[in-house]
């Protein structure tokens, strides 16, 4: 049996079971970036941090890292693949996905 299904189960439980003092610590913007990351990051990314998925995609914890938000907010803007060497499903952002996104990003950088 191998290690990849177990993996993406364990994931998927985690991200299931956030606490509600996690997600209450979130502003609206926030709190509708991480929704909008659950829907469209969370197959291969960690939403906080963790094990993703992906084996090779980072948390989005660490992610936030990796960019400073103009940067990310820059290369979302022009539909560009921000640090990706895999292959990354195509997004059509609606009015305020990136800036909720780049907000609940910066939460996550701030709460280290």
């Amino acid at each position: 049996m191998t290690k990849l299904p177990l993996i993406v189960a364990a994931s998927l439980l985690t991200a299931a079971c956030v606490t509600d003092r996690e997600t209450d610590s979130l502003t609206e913007s926030e709190a509708e970036g991480r929704a909008f990351a659950q829907a469209n990051c969370a197959s291969c990314h960690a939403l906080d941090d963790g094990v993703s998925p992906h084996r090779d995609a980072p948390s989005l914890r660490r992610a936030a890292h990796r960019l400073p938000s103009w940067a990310v907010e820059a290369s979302f803007e022009r539909g560009v693949q921000v640090g990706h060497s895999m292959e990354m499903p195509v997004f059509v952002f609606e009015d305020g996905d990136i800036a909720n996104l780049l907000a609940y990003l910066d939460a996550l950088r701030e709460r280290d």
